[in-house]
């Protein structure tokens, strides 16, 4: 079965990483939400933690919410900057259906998945990895669930470099959680 590209049933997919037990870190404008920022959400991203069980859990959970990549396949560079930029490849329709997650390369598993709850993105290394992230992730409840979340000055560095227009909202918010003058 194929699914389309839609907004993320947010409760359904934690409620899916829970049963399976994935540790993971959320990240992206779910965390923001975590953070009382008001934003509609086009993905839920989680960073996961990298060992090889937690990875397996990983692989089940997709398969359950029968995930696909949504495309197209590429790699992150690296630029002079030290900006991390998503480089894309050619891609074809052949290799997203023919796509097999592989537990030993955490980059097989970094893709934006479309499920049948909605977009999903794992990102092994959102400004950080989940070993970097844990040191100062917040202990949040969003929908019932207790999550740990990516602490507002990693959500803004990963907002504002590069910055993107779609992303003025969300960083000014974020920037108010940061300075105390909006609740957590």
């Amino acid at each position: 079965m194929t699914h389309g590209s839609r907004p993320p049933d947010v409760p359904a997919l934690l409620r899916l990483l829970e049963q399976h037990h994935v540790r993971f870190i959320l990240a992206g404008s779910v965390a923001a939400a975590a953070y009382g920022v008001e934003v509609e959400p086009g993905d839920l991203d989680i960073v996961p933690e990298s060992s090889e069980g937690n990875l397996r859990k990983l692989v089940d959970a997709l398969e359950e919410m029968e995930a696909r990549p949504l495309g197209p396949f590429g790699a992150w560079t690296t630029l002079p900057t030290g900006e991390k930029k998503w480089v894309p490849r050619e891609t074809s329709d052949r290799e997203l259906a023919d796509w097999k997650p592989d537990i030993e390369d955490t980059s097989s598993l970094d893709h934006l998945y479309v499920t049948r709850f909605g977009n999903f993105d794992v990102v092994p290394e959102l400004v950080g990895t989940y070993d970097h992230l844990k040191e100062r992730a917040a202990l949040r409840t969003l929908h019932g669930f207790e999550l740990q979340v990516a602490h507002v000055d990693d959500l803004l560095a990963r907002l504002t470099i590069p910055r993107r227009e779609k992303d003025r909202n969300r960083v000014a918010a974020l920037r108010r959680v940061q300075r105390g003058d909006q609740p957590c």
